[in-house]
């Protein structure tokens, strides 16, 4: 099962020439090919919005790292050739769904994404041949059509170490409202500090095997359930960690439907916020 969530998110910072846009955000495709998941992507692609975001992990990789540590240095050592090739991640299909899932797609303000911990350095650089904007540790300035623009930061996370908030800070213009995309939600605390107003997470799949509650039952996450999925508050800041759409090693989830999101900013009090289901799609 995937849904589409819709988040109405209201926030006082939100400058009047930003009432109104649109956010379609995805996480953890961990893609095998273009299957019933990806199609259903490209679906929701079609759903009015200003800019597509991604944060991270498009690659399948078939290590039981998501149960371990997540780091792109924990793979097993002396292989074959062969056993070399099973192990490694399935760029050629990611890049391969990315191509698909681009054509005829267009957005006003662009496609952005982060590298996940499943991401190789080799597949961010051909995802940049495509009308992608990979953002590694650096912030950009966006600007409307109509006028008026904002800060989007993102966060490199090819491991939870190689994620350099201050680098990415560094490019941030002062007064502007912030947007931040980052794989890991354990940076979301230090972004927030920093003043960054929006910032958006994947990772930890909302847990992947859930208790009936919802609750998760592993994480993956240095900080546990804080963060592991939903729309939180941070001081002045909001922090939304999707569920993800794919899975890692186990094909299964439980309790924790796939998701792809869509945020429409509003200026006005966070307490008027709201998310719903608008479509539920049985896989």
């Amino acid at each position: 099962m995937m849904q589409l969530s819709e988040i109405t998110l209201f926030l006082p910072q939100v400058p009047q020439f930003l009432q109104g846009l649109r956010i379609l955000f995805f996480s953890d495709m961990h893609t095998r090919g273009f299957g019933k998941r990806e199609k259903q992507l490209k679906e929701f692609m079609t759903q009015p919005c200003d800019m597509l975001l991604c944060c991270g992990d498009s690659c399948f990789e078939p290590t039981i790292r998501f149960w371990k540590s997540g780091e792109q240095n924990n793979r097993p050592k002396a292989l074959t050739d062969k056993e070399h090739s099973f192990w490694q991640p399935k760029t050629d299909k990611a890049l391969a769904v990315w191509k698909k899932l681009l054509e005829g797609f267009d957005c006003g303000l662009g496609v952005y994404a982060v590298q996940g911990n499943h991401d190789p350095q080799a597949f961010i650089v051909e995802l940049t041949r495509m009308p992608v904007t990979v953002l590694s540790n650096e912030c950009k300035q966006i600007e409307l059509p109509g006028g008026g623009k904002f800060n989007l930061c993102g966060i490199s996370c090819a491991s939870r170490t190689q994620g350099d908030v201050p680098q990415a800070l560094l490019g941030i213009q002062p007064g502007l409202f912030t947007l931040g995309i980052c794989h890991f939600p354990e940076k979301a605390e230090a972004l927030a500090l920093a003043g960054v107003d929006l910032i958006l997470c994947g990772h930890t799949h909302g847990g992947q095997i859930c208790l009936p509650t919802g609750k998760a039952l592993m994480t993956h996450s240095q900080i546990g359930q804080k963060y592991v999925s939903g729309l939180t508050r941070i001081g002045q800041s909001v922090v939304y960690t999707t569920r993800g759409m794919g899975a890692t090693f186990v094909p299964v989830r439980l309790f924790c439907p796939a998701e792809v999101v869509r945020i429409t900013l509003h200026q006005g009090s966070y307490e008027q916020s709201n998310i719903k289901t608008i479509k539920t799609i049985t896989l």
